[in-house]
């Protein structure tokens, strides 16, 4: 979810003088808790204020201050007499949320100081309040930065898309993962009718395209951002969210009418409800129970009916039930994901990528159990490291008899506006 809401314009009068502005607090504890894995556009919906400015102000700067921590982070430290890790977090919160609005920001300079001041008194780290007047007020952009902070990333992985992609496309990547993602809609039945209805409201659409290729049924809403809820069509069902890589890897699968489908790691839903609408019938299976309901809510509001169950398959395959194809969007460290999920290139590190792939073998190689004979798997991350993609499939197959490779996707890096995925088609013999 984006808002376009930069705060009030330099000239005018800062509101709350003597308290922490609720947008701004907000953006603070979301920030805070991102880095302790969650994600940040859930932790906004829990903490902004239900409406008003304040609350897009809280995603401007919550969603910015990931977008441009590289540059926020190069602007404070010429200020600073230890490194930013060692600052207790709610300061370095502070001095990132405040630094970030004064360089991106709208509001004045005097505000933004007088509210870093009031938003660490929040925090219940007042006892830093002099250290951030004294850092906001001399902070200025970076003259002089290095690679990794001009381009947003950590410094590891532009390493690892370099030797892959080459510097030209990795910068350009991580450009683009600096902006707002863009809004697609997948629609349950006819995309014409559903296009025709955005366009009488004045929205404007374009086929959404994963790898170069349009997705049939999906449409890119232009230039829209906040809520879905209020577009047409949302109360009847017509359409769901879903990146275009998403349903492009849900059309491996190739689901008709009657096929049985087993979508192995389905929260929230997405893809299960493109199996659905094909016509195939499905079992959706997630390994919490906590991850349903809103994938439950999702299948109510459009209509479609899927048997929808728990069950974790880094433990176990599903005894005595076989189906015609088999979808596994293994759990992943997201990497592909970066435009929409900002958090995560700050969250991850090597290692992550190495544990991921020991659980998705697990997860494919008990998924596999299920598929028919002469049946179709498809396996798939949000990941653009090949240890969880291109490589676990190759050690899958190396271990696994009676599969063979029939065709994969790669959009990483994207040419349009989808995420980084990886899918494979395997048939069983």
């Amino acid at each position: 979810m984006g808002y376009d809401n930069r705060g009030p314009r330099r000239n005018s009068p800062s509101h709350n003088r003597h308290r922490a502005n609720p947008g701004r607090l907000a953006a603070a504890k979301a920030l805070l808790a991102a880095e302790q894995g969650r994600f940040v556009d859930d932790e906004l919906a829990k903490q902004a204020p239900p409406a008003g400015p304040d609350r897009g102000l809280a995603w401007f700067l919550a969603l910015g201050t990931l977008r441009h921590r590289g540059e926020v982070d190069a602007a404070i430290r010429p200020h600073l007499r230890q490194p930013l890790a060692a600052l207790e977090p709610a300061v370095r919160m502070t001095l990132r949320v405040a630094t970030f609005e004064k360089l991106f920001g709208r509001a004045g300079d005097h505000a933004v100081v007088d509210q870093a001041v009031e938003l660490c008194r929040a925090l219940h780290a007042p006892r830093a309040s002099g250290l951030i007047n004294a850092v906001m007020r001399r902070v200025v952009p970076a003259t002089e930065m290095s690679r990794a902070d001009a381009l947003n990333h950590p410094a590891w992985l532009i390493s690892r898309w370099d030797k892959r992609y080459g510097a030209e496309a990795t910068d350009a990547w991580c450009r683009s993962n600096g902006e707002e993602p863009v809004l697609v809609v997948v629609a349950r039945d006819d995309a014409d009718a559903l296009a025709q209805s955005f366009v009488d409201a004045g929205l404007a659409v374009a086929p959404a395209k994963a790898g170069g290729d349009v997705v049939p049924g999906a449409l890119t809403v232009l230039g829209h951002t906040g809520s879905v809820e209020g577009l047409p069509g949302y109360d009847e069902g017509a359409f769901w969210v879903q990146d275009a890589s998403a349903v492009a890897t849900a059309d491996l699968i190739g689901a008709s009418e009657g096929m049985r489908v087993l979508d192995a790691c389905a929260a929230p839903g997405g893809k299960t409800m493109r199996l659905l609408a094909q016509g195939a019938e499905v079992v959706a299976t997630d390994r919490e129970a906590r991850r349903l309901p809103r994938m439950h809510q999702s299948l109510e509001r459009t209509g479609l009916k899927a048997d929808v169950r728990v069950h974790d398959w880094v433990r176990a395959p599903l005894e005595d039930e076989l189906f015609d194809a088999v979808l596994v969007d293994a759990p992943c460290t997201g990497l592909g994901t970066l435009r929409r999920s900002p958090e995560i290139r700050w969250n991850r590190v090597f290692s992550d990528v190495l544990g991921a792939s020991t659980r998705q073998l697990a997860i494919l190689s008990n998924a596999a159990t299920c598929v028919k004979p002469g049946g179709t798997l498809v396996y798939a991350v949000c990941s653009s490291e090949p240890e969880e993609g291109k490589v676990l499939v190759k050690r899958f197959l190396a271990a696994t008899e009676g599969f063979d490779l029939d065709t994969e996707l790669e959009t990483a890096p994207p040419q349009d506006d989808e995420d980084g995925f990886y899918a494979a088609r395997l048939i069983r013999r």
